[in-house]
């Protein structure tokens, strides 16, 4: 049997939930339509207190107001407008219902001049299969997300195909969201998609992926590319391949968190770019 190197732990523990703790509970919808929004981001800004909204749009948020007196509440999703709150006039209000409205996103437009060039094709990222070495999502909480930086190529790059390394699933069927952000001083800044874009896997290990063509990603600065944590399983185990060389790698625990690096680690995860 081999010997594994644990990068990381994902829900081997319940959280203690503390009875000073406060549950924001609502929903989110759509302010035209009504209908739930699913996988909103919820949380504190830059306090690592943060979730998701199930399939229905439904959300349970758990805080101490006491110790958060002056923080920001925020909501946000691919394609809406995002609504924030003082946190304290929040509660006072008691909201339950959240409509956020639909807003039209319009993308920079990227010319691709074609001719009389030759486009190179690259995998970006880390390329590790490894099954001895493994990693994992850096929390057990919704909206904790990873992923690494692409740097800018001399053509603007159209992306192909997202590449996610395996070892262990015992969930079955799992679903992540995958995000892309501009970068800022070394770190993720704002999201670059106007809609989400979702990968389902049911394999027990093995290579996950996503074909990126039909959303016509072309890209021309760096990029931060992340999966995202965005349904609740119960315990169990997801490990992916892991390593110290490669892309390093970028973390945030929880939606509407603080981005850092995550020292030398690094995910079994790439991109395929055309340029």
């Amino acid at each position: 049997m081999p010997n594994f190197c644990k990068v990381a732990i994902f829900f081997l523990f319940l959280p203690f939930i503390s009875l000073s703790q406060t549950p924001i509970i609502g929903q989110l919808i759509d302010e035209a339509t009504q209908n739930p929004l699913p996988y909103v981001n919820i949380g504190l800004i830059d306090e690592n207190i943060g979730t998701v909204s199930d399939r229905q749009g439904y959300f349970e948020l758990l805080l101490n107001p006491a110790q958060h007196k002056n923080a920001t509440l925020q909501f946000s999703m691919l394609g809406y407008e995002t609504q924030t709150f003082d946190l304290e006039e929040f509660l006072e209000q008691d909201h339950f219902l959240i409509a956020l409205k639909e807003k039209p996103t319009e993308l920079d437009e990227v010319i691709i001049e074609t001719q009389a060039r030759k486009f190179e094709s690259k995998i970006l990222g880390n390329k590790t299969t490894s099954k001895a070495l493994y990693a994992a999502f850096t929390t057990n909480k919704l909206g904790n997300e990873m992923g690494f930086i692409v740097r800018q190529r001399k053509h603007p790059m159209i992306l192909k195909k997202f590449n996610l390394s395996l070892v262990k699933n015992s969930y079955g069927p799992i679903r992540f969201r995958l995000n892309f952000y501009s970068v800022e001083n070394g770190l993720p800044a704002a999201p670059l998609l106007n809609e989400n874009i979702i990968i389902e896997t049911a394999i027990e290990s093995g290579l996950i992926t996503k074909d990126l063509s039909p959303y016509a990603l072309v890209i021309d600065q760096d990029f931060f590319i992340a999966i995202e944590w965005i349904e609740e399983m119960g315990p169990g185990d997801l490990f992916f391949s892991g390593g110290f060389f490669g892309a390093p790698l970028i973390a945030r625990e929880v939606s509407q968190g603080k981005w850092s690096k995550v020292s030398a680690a690094s995910v079994g995860m790439t991109v395929e770019v055309r340029y």
